[in-house]
């Protein structure tokens, strides 16, 4: 009998010690491209690592499950090895240490990562391969996936709804259930199976998705690219709607296609030129992948205001994405107010998200952080292995308001 080690098992709810989030990935569908582990062991032992969440589960497939196991036995664990990482990274319980917050721990206390001495064989590669966009719910929630040893004992002779009991689980796979027949049988009932749907996505970062935005006559467009599997992006199509305000707002749902009639196949950024002071605006794109699927995404809205005053960041430069090492940012930009007007209030506001994949922030979840009324050098402390922007809105004598976002961080420099 193959030894094991101690593996997590939960009974009941997990009691959550402090609210927030530290890898902050909104998805219960998509999983997270890295997450945040305290290391205990190995040369970075008392530090928090960023790594890359497939790796990750890779690693701890290999500590955990043994790799002589049959493949439904093997995929099952991976399922549950991924899922107890990712229930944490959702639901975080206010650990800290020396680089930052962390999600899970890398011994017994969550699941052992050790990758200094631990190593995927090819099977259990091609286990957490299979499973990689598969999620379980119950009642349409993610939920917190225990597994234990337990005994050599008949399949299914020690479920109990709450963990997989992976010797009874080997000896479900060697009779021929799969690895959906498993997870049912040791987490259910009510166990529902998910996968995304397999189609590429467009994330906006300008204008950002849910924001309402102030441009002049024209207005910049610039997205990430997301594709599903080994699938590559053949083609785009961008086009641009428009919608009269409601109260002085974006909100409606009656948006048409713009009257200028722009469009564009090219990739992030393009730019949008002649737009109407008094309507919203808003672009569309489509993205249509190597397996002919197609799928729309749609980006936030501007309003041009000629009349309003002007932001215009220099640190971080408008547009851009750049590689930032260091505890500290004056965020710069330049004002510019209608003639005959003067800016009398600013707010700004510094938004924050962790690090989709290490060094980049495609695909970003951004949260509002420090916000101050002071002018361009606005003092904000940046954390490790986060993204960063500004968002400026300038309010003017004459009753006008524009809102202004600036370009992004990397922190730290990749």
């Amino acid at each position: 009998m193959t030894a094991l080690l101690w593996l997590p098992a939960m009974t009941g709810a997990p009691v959550v010690r402090a609210a927030g989030t530290c890898t902050a990935w909104g998805s219960s569908r998509i999983p997270p491209s890295t997450l945040q582990v305290l290391r205990t062991s190995g040369p970075s032992s008392g530090t928090v690592q960023t790594v890359d969440f497939k790796t990750y589960v890779r690693v701890v497939l290999a500590a955990e499950w043994p790799a002589s196991w049959p493949s439904a036995a093997l995929e099952s664990g991976a399922v549950a090895v991924k899922q107890y990482a990712w229930y944490y990274i959702a639901h975080w319980r206010g650990g800290s240490a020396t680089g930052g917050c962390y999600d899970v721990v890398d011994n017994n206390n969550d699941q052992v990562y050790w990758p200094e001495s631990k190593s995927p064989s090819a099977s259990q590669v091609a286990a957490v391969d299979a499973t990689w966009n598969e999620t379980i719910t119950k009642g349409g929630a993610m939920f917190l996936t225990g597994y234990r040893s337990g005994n050599d004992v008949a399949c299914g002779a020690d479920v109990n709804g709450a963990q997989i009991f992976q010797h009874s689980a080997r000896n479900c796979a060697a009779a021929g259930m799969t690895r959906d027949d498993i997870l049912k049988l040791y987490y259910g009932p009510g166990l529902s199976i998910q996968t995304p749907a397999a189609q590429p996505s467009a994330v906006f970062l300008t204008p950002g998705f849910g924001q309402q935005t102030t441009a002049g006559s024209s207005v910049a467009a610039t997205w990430t690219e997301e594709t599903s599997g080994s699938t590559t992006v053949t083609s785009r199509n961008l086009a641009l709607q428009m919608a009269a305000p409601i109260n002085g707002g974006c909100g409606g749902d009656r948006w048409l296609p713009s009257t200028a009639g722009w469009s564009s196949t090219g990739a992030s950024p393009q730019t949008a030129n002649g737009l109407q002071a008094g309507y919203c605006y808003r672009f569309v794109v489509g993205l249509t992948d190597s397996t002919a699927a197609t799928a729309y995404s749609i980006s936030g809205a501007v309003i041009p205001d000629p009349s309003a005053p002007v932001a215009s960041f220099t640190s971080p430069a408008d547009g851009t994405i750049s590689a930032f090492s260091g505890g500290l940012l004056a965020a710069t930009w330049n004002e510019t107010s209608a003639p005959g007007t003067s800016i009398l209030s600013r707010l700004v506001t510094e938004q924050y998200a962790s690090q989709p994949v290490a060094g980049s922030c495609a695909g970003a979840q951004w949260q509002n952080g420090a916000q101050t009324t002071t002018g361009s050098g606005s003092q904000f402390w940046l954390d490790h292995f986060n993204c960063y922007r500004w968002v400026v809105s300038l309010t003017d004598s004459a009753g006008h308001t524009g809102t202004w976002v600036s370009g992004i961080l990397v922190e730290p420099a990749p």
